[in-house]
């Protein structure tokens, strides 16, 4: 291999580096970020930063590095802007929340319940929403139901309670009400008293 090539590897390796590290981190990391990485590591091996001039080598580097690995996976969020992630440390489902998670967090549980009606289908325990990735706090989960109530676009979540108290959400557009209730029980009651 000449040099050229052998720098254009090193730079595609580095590349998958910092974007496993992110991943390791549980987060996505922006086609932005990653070039701006790559100009900090110029910075510490003392080479002069890329003002832009190169940056069509950048994205060359970047396509190369996505193509030799695997696990590197591209999303694109709501504005068109791709993001990275390693499949080694994050899942498909668990980056799609991590992009959601950047935006509006009634979007967020509306596609997450919407998700989950349709998938599983099941619906989802409100206190899904304090834990990771979502992390949001009680008071905030309880803000977003009652504006959600208030637009229609978010007509189709609702809730139900099981016989334990416990609040679940799905969406009325994949689970019919007495299904979802009859779910919720189950998950929350039923299958821990008939094991």
């Amino acid at each position: 291999l000449d040099e050229g090539m052998q720098e254009s590897q090193r730079a595609a390796h580095t590349i998958a580096a910092i974007i496993r590290t992110r991943s390791e981190a549980g987060q996505l990391m922006a086609r932005e970020e990653i070039f701006h990485a790559l100009q900090e590591l110029r910075k510490q091996d003392g080479m002069k930063p890329d003002q832009g001039e190169h940056r069509e080598e950048w994205e060359a580097l970047l396509n190369k590095a996505l193509m030799e690995h695997e696990d590197l996976k591209v999303l694109s969020g709501k504005d068109g802007v791709p993001y990275h992630y390693s499949g080694l440390f994050i899942s498909e489902p668990y980056a799609r929340i991590l992009l959601r998670k950047e935006g509006d967090p009634l979007l967020l549980i509306a596609e997450t319940v919407r998700e989950h009606s349709a998938v599983y289908p099941r619906p989802v325990p409100l206190e899904m929403f304090s834990q990771a990735p979502f992390e949001l706090t009680r008071d905030e989960i309880l803000m977003c139901l009652q504006q959600m109530a208030e637009h229609k676009e978010y007509r189709d979540i609702a809730r139900t309670r099981t016989s334990s108290g416990t609040v679940y959400l799905y969406s009325t557009v994949h689970l019919d009400p007495g299904y979802a209730r009859r779910l919720a029980e189950w998950f929350d009651v039923g299958q821990f008293e008939n094991p």
